[in-house]
């Protein structure tokens, strides 16, 4: 189920309800929603060819391990394909062979670096599933949390890179798919769901319009964080502000 999407619908990564603990049928307790935009984005640059054997895996890995040491080391301004091949020690018509300019290097960067977060967000669903039985202050004060770390995480490896290639770069709507396709409800099911299950501490209202609603008020505050001042989601007292504009809607 998809809500109508607006001119640009942003919808930022949502922790999904830690399923078959919540009482619903799932197998793994992850789902996150993802974001769609009504305006195309440019598509992820890609590699020339894949590495099929085990020398040339350790020389693709050479290239994207260099890429991420100059962008740690000595910032995006110092990334070229020459800088990389000399940082990974290979000549440069090795680099060309498997990938045809900077850009294709840093999206195979990006995409190793969400496979990572993926299994470090993994660790993080049982505490935040025991979190739900407490109410919904501390779930979403967590739910706030993880989104506001993993989207910097992202954004700090290459920020104009990550920002041009936001949509291609969803790591929620990989998720999503991943856990949909295990039987997993959706974000929209879930939420409204949760949301039911703690509704002696809502206000009055109609639940689904509550919940879209919160959903929306969040993804807009991230979403413009990111874009504006992505330094703020690190910020404590945003994190805070922004879970109190949720709360202050849904509570009594």
């Amino acid at each position: 189920m998809r809500f109508p999407a607006p001119k640009t619908e942003y919808n930022l990564l949502f922790l999904q309800g830690f399923s078959r603990h919540a009482g619903y049928p799932c197998t793994d307790p992850y789902i996150f929603h993802h974001r769609r935009s009504a305006v195309p984005t440019n598509e992820l640059p890609a590699p020339r060819k894949r590495p099929r054997q085990q020398r040339s895996r350790a020389l693709v890995e050479a290239i994207r391990e260099a890429c991420l040491k100059i962008l740690e080391q000595e910032g995006p301004d110092r990334l070229t394909t020459a800088r990389i091949a000399d940082v990974a020690g290979v000549n440069i018509a090795s680099l060309y062979q498997y990938f045809p300019n900077k850009e294709a290097v840093l999206a195979d960067l990006y995409e190793e670096r969400m496979a990572g977060l993926l299994a470090q967000t993994e660790s993080e669903f049982a505490r935040i599933h025991a979190l739900t039985d407490q109410g919904v202050e501390a779930t979403l004060a967590a739910i706030i949390d993880l989104e506001a770390t993993l989207l910097l995480q992202l954004y700090r490896m290459y920020p104009d890179f990550y920002l041009q290639y936001q949509q291609s770069l969803d790591i929620r709507a990989r998720v999503n798919q991943l856990t949909q396709s295990l039987a997993n409800p959706s974000w929209e099911d879930w939420f409204p769901g949760f949301l039911r299950r703690h509704r002696q501490q809502l206000r009055a209202g109609p639940i689904d319009t509550m919940a879209f609603i919160a959903r929306r008020s969040l993804d807009a505050s991230l979403q413009s964080a990111l874009a504006e001042r992505p330094e703020a989601l690190e910020d404590p007292v945003f994190r805070r502000e922004v879970l109190n504009l949720l709360l202050r809607y849904l509570l009594k």
